[in-house]
C-alpha cells in the first residue's frame, strides 16, 4: 500500500516564552495541553519549526512536541536553545502518512487539515487563537473548538499514521571523529543503544546540544566509551560537543518513550 506524507496540523505564530537549557531532558518544544488539542497535535509527535523572519539558512529545524501539563509556557530546550530565544514569532507543521483511501477522502471535502492561528500583531501569551480546517476546495474559518465539526475532524484524523519520538539519549560527548564519507554515522556504544532501545542502522537525528540544529543519520554499535561521528556527520557534531540522540516510529498514537541519560560515555540511570 503506498502512502502520501502530508500536512496534518500547523501552529501560526506561536511565540515562544521560555529558553530552557539546564533540565534533566534536555530537547524538544514543550507546548501547553490545550493549545495541543486545539491543533490536534500529540505529545511525542515529531514536528517542523519555524523562526518567522529567519535566514533562509536558518528557517527551521526538525523537533519533538513535550506536551507542558504544568504552566502556560511554550519552552525550547537542548538544540533549539541556539535557534529560538524568547519573543521569537514561529510557526509549527506536524506531518502524517495517508493511504488511497485517506486521499480520497481528502479530494471529496471529508477530511481536513488543521490550522491554528495566533494574531502575529496582537498575539503576547498564546491565549487567543482561531482554527481554519483546511479542504480540498475550501477553507472552513474561526470553527468553534469542541464542536460537531471539530470533534468530527479529529475523530476522522485519529487513525493516520504520524511519527513520533520512541527513543532518546540524553547528554552523549562526542570523543572521536572520523572523516571518512562512506562511513556517515553516529556511532554510539553498544549499551547506550540497548538502554534507549535503538536497533542497529536505525534511522535517528542527532542533535547538537551545544552548537544548536540537527542531522538525520543512522546508528551503529560500538564498544564501551567510544561516542564517535563519521563522514559529514564529523563535521556537525565535534569532539567534545555534547549531543542528543532520537529515534522516531510510524504509529496512530503516541508511544512509550524510552530515555537512557549519559554521563557523555555511558548510561548513569
Amino acid at each position: 500500500m503506498e502512502y502520501k506524507k502530508f500536512k496534518c496540523s500547523a501552529i501560526h505564530n506561536l511565540i515562544i516564552t521560555k529558553v530552557n537549557t539546564e533540565q534533566k531532558i534536555n530537547e524538544g518544544i514543550y507546548i501547553p495541553t490545550k493549545i495541543l488539542n486545539m491543533a490536534d497535535m500529540y505529545n511525542g509527535q515529531e514536528v517542523i519549526i519555524t523562526r518567522i523572519g529567519a535566514g533562509p539558512w536558518k528557517n527551521r529545524i526538525k523537533t519533538f512536541i513535550v506536551e507542558n501539563t504544568e504552566n502556560n509556557e511554550v519552552e525550547v530546550r537542548g538544540s533549539l536553545a541556539h535557534f529560538l530565544r524568547e519573543g521569537d514569532l514561529t510557526c509549527l507543521i506536524a506531518e502524517c502518512y495517508i493511504s488511497e483511501t485517506d486521499f480520497k477522502d481528502y479530494e471529496n471535502d471529508d477530511y481536513a487539515i488543521f490550522d491554528l492561528g495566533f494574531d502575529p500583531k496582537t498575539n503576547k501569551n498564546n491565549t487567543v487563537a482561531t482554527l481554519d480546517l483546511q479542504y480540498r476546495s475550501h477553507k472552513e474559518k474561526n470553527v468553534a473548538f469542541f464542536s460537531d465539526v471539530y470533534n468530527y475532524q479529529v475523530e476522522k484524523r485519529k487513525n493516520l499514521l504520524k511519527c513520533f519520538i520512541k527513543s532518546l539519549v540524553i547528554g552523549l560527548k562526542i570523543n572521536s571523529t572520523h572523516p571518512d564519507c562512506l562511513q556517515g554515522s553516529a556511532e554510539l556504544p553498544r549499551s547506550v543503544m540497548e538502554a534507549a532501545k535503538l536497533d542497529e542502522y536505525k534511522s535517528v537525528s542527532v542533535y547538537n546540544s551545544t552548537q544548536g540544529g540537527v542531522a538525520d543519520t543512522y546508528s551503529v554499535p560500538m564498544p564501551e566509551g567510544v561516542v564517535m561521528t563519521t563522514g559529514a556527520m564529523a563535521s556537525f557534531a565535534n569532539i567534545g560537543e555534547t549531543v542528543n540522540v532520537a529515534g522516531y516510529v510510524l504509529s496512530e498514537s503516541p508511544v512509550k518513550l524510552n530515555v537512557a541519560f549519559t554521563d557523555g560515555e555511558k548510561v548513569c540511570e
